[in-house]
């Protein structure tokens, strides 16, 4: 797989990410709707923002995308990037 190619599927993981948060959100605020709690607009702006950063990650700050995608992680219970592995590029 080339870098071209291997940063695409990265793109591709992440905007699934992005995504699937999304949808959590959605799900979540329309269960607390059921559970008589207020503010899901407040949730269900916050899953558009993801869902609009999801459609333009190709052209996102790096660092607003590595934001995006730990928010993302750590709403949905997934493991983190360690700051402390360091990712080097293979030749």
């Amino acid at each position: 797989m080339d870098r071209n190619e291997r940063r695409w599927a990265a793109l591709r993981a992440d905007r699934d990410l992005l995504e699937r948060a999304a949808r959590w959100l959605r799900d979540d605020a329309v269960r607390s709707g059921y559970a008589g709690l207020s503010h899901q607009h407040v949730t269900f702006a916050l899953a558009l923002i993801l869902d609009e950063l999801a459609r333009h990650l190709p052209d996102l700050d790096e660092g607003v995308r590595w934001q995006a995608v730990q928010s993302s992680r750590v709403l949905l219970g997934e493991q983190l990037d360690s700051p402390a592995v360091r990712r080097t590029r293979r030749r």
